[in-house]
Parts: C-alpha cells; structure tokens; sequence
C-alpha cells in the first residue's frame, strides 16, 4: 500500500504556488474573472431576497432567487473543474509551449471532473435523505411520546445526531472518492472517482492532514479579511435575544445589508486571495497523485 509523502507534497504545493505565482495567475484569471462577477450578482440578489423575505414574513419569495442560485452554482462547478484541471495538467504535464497569459480549456477532461463532482454530490445528497429519514422516524417517535418536545426540533436533532454518529465513516469515504478526482479525470479518461477511491486507499488521515495544512492559512487570511471589512460584531452570536423573534429578526435583516453594502470589497477580497487557495488546493491532490502514481511510470 502507497503511502502520500504529507511533508513532500506540502512543501510541492507551496512552492508551486508562491514561486508559480504568475503561472496560477495564467491558469485560473479568466474562469476567475467569470466566478467572481457571477458570484456578485448571485450573493447579491440572495441578500436582498433574504433581507426582503425577512422584513415581509414571506419567504415564499425566495424560490427565484435560489433557482438561479442553483444555475450559477452549476456554472461555477464548471469553471472550478476548469481550474483544478488545469492546475492538476501543469504539475503532471508541464509543457514550456504553452501560452503563458491565458491558458483556459473547456474539453473533455473537464467535463469529467464535472460529472465526477456531481456524483459525489448526488451521493452526499442520498446519505443527507437516509439521515432525514432516519431522523424523521426516529424524532417524530420520541417527539409525540415526551411532552413538551415538538416533533420538528426532535426531527432535526436526531437527523443531526445519526449524521454525526455515522461521521466516522462518512468522512473517509467522501474523501477517497472526491480528493483525487481533478488529476484522475486528466490521466485516467474516467470521471475519477473509481481511480481516487483506489489511490487514497491507507491514505484518508495523511490526505486531510495535508488539506488542512494547505486550506487552514489562505481560510484565516480571508477570514480576518472578512472581519476587517464587515467589523467583529457580525460574527459575535447574541445569545441574549434568542428567544426575541423580533430582536433577531432585526439583526439578522442589519446584518443581511451590513454584508450587500459590503459586497464588492468582499468579492474582490475573494478575487485576490484565489490565485493563493485554488493553487493550493489544487495543486496538492496533483502533487500527491504524482507522487503516488510515480513507480508505475519508471
């Protein structure tokens, strides 16, 4: 059984993307440019929606707004699967002929990447209905036997309790079939997921070591990004109006507009700091991949 070099392929990672700045810049800044005016008008028709549904009571009016969130989300897939790709080929394909301004390609290993996502996702799906299910079962029947328990909030907490209970083994499932989807829809001509549940075999605690080493730094760069531009009260919990419906009711609706007013600085701090996460993230599955992949090639 392989074993991923963690130290190697973090030090790869960084290295690719600090000294590589220019050339993760060429990778991703047109999807980039697309993601983040997207992303603009998504967030801010969902914050005025919601700030909207909020003031009114009426959240029926919402259903617009996230139907076409759920398009731009596809939208996003599909450009994200463009980066990682392209991410995923310089490391293990690099190739000095290519343009080194733009360099965006749309093809089939794309598109693979695409399909690979959305079956992890429609998985995800199914695992959150069984949890549902389960909940329902489970909470509809200690909700109606203890008094004073209301069987919505029973329902919710058991789904919670029996998706925690089956984390264990959920995570490293999840994590076998989606971390090296980007670099086996490139090599593998398949959607990745079959090729990636085989690499991270024995791998699964080295693999989130080395995600949490590569997503922790650029995560609290963009969150005290965030607390600059919003201010630290957005996200100091009121546990004292809880039970005021009005007063968080309020809160919520000033914080809705805090973020829409603050919407074009949030966005182009997303901006900025991209060429640092996606390179990152992206390019550690690959480094990885190569790594492991490397003795089938001498």
């Amino acid at each position: 059984m392989r074993k991923i070099p963690v130290r190697q392929t973090i030090a790869a990672s960084y290295r690719f993307t600090f000294a590589g700045l220019e050339k993760v810049i060429a990778l991703i800044w047109l999807p980039m440019i697309v993601i983040t005016v997207g992303d603009y008008f998504s967030t801010g028709a969902s914050l005025s929606g919601r700030a909207a549904a909020v003031d009114s009571g009426d959240f029926g009016q919402m259903g617009p707004v996230v139907a076409a969130q759920f398009a731009f989300a596809l939208v996003e897939l599909v450009l994200t699967c463009v980066i990682g790709v392209a991410i995923a080929r310089e490391i293990l394909s690099p190739m000095e002929q290519r343009p080194s301004f733009l360099r965006f390609s749309l093809g089939l290993p794309e598109m693979r990447a695409v399909g690979g996502y959305a079956g992890l996702y429609l998985l995800a799906v199914v695992v959150a209905l069984i949890c549902g299910l389960i909940g329902m079962a489970v909470g509809g029947a200690v909700g109606s036997s203890i008094p004073g328990l209301a069987p919505g909030p029973a329902v919710l907490g058991f789904a919670g309790l029996v998706g925690l209970v089956l984390l264990p083994v959920l995570l490293p499932v999840f994590v076998r079939l989606g971390y090296f989807i980007m670099p086996s829809a490139l090599s593998s001509g398949k959607y990745g997921l079959e090729q990636s549940w085989g690499l991270a075999k024995g791998n699964v605690l080295r693999i989130i070591a080395i995600s949490l080493a590569v997503t922790i730094p650029p995560a609290l760069v963009g969150g005290l990004a965030t607390v600059l531009v919003l201010g630290p009260d957005i996200f100091i919990p009121h546990l004292d109006i809880l039970t005021d419906k009005g007063a968080l009711d309020r809160m919520q609706l000033e914080q809705l507009r805090q973020r829409a007013a603050h919407l074009p600085m949030l966005e182009g701090v997303s901006f900025f700091l991209a060429p640092f996460l996606y390179g990152l993230c992206f390019s550690a599955p690959a480094f990885a991949y190569k790594f492991l992949t490397a003795k089938d090639e001498t």
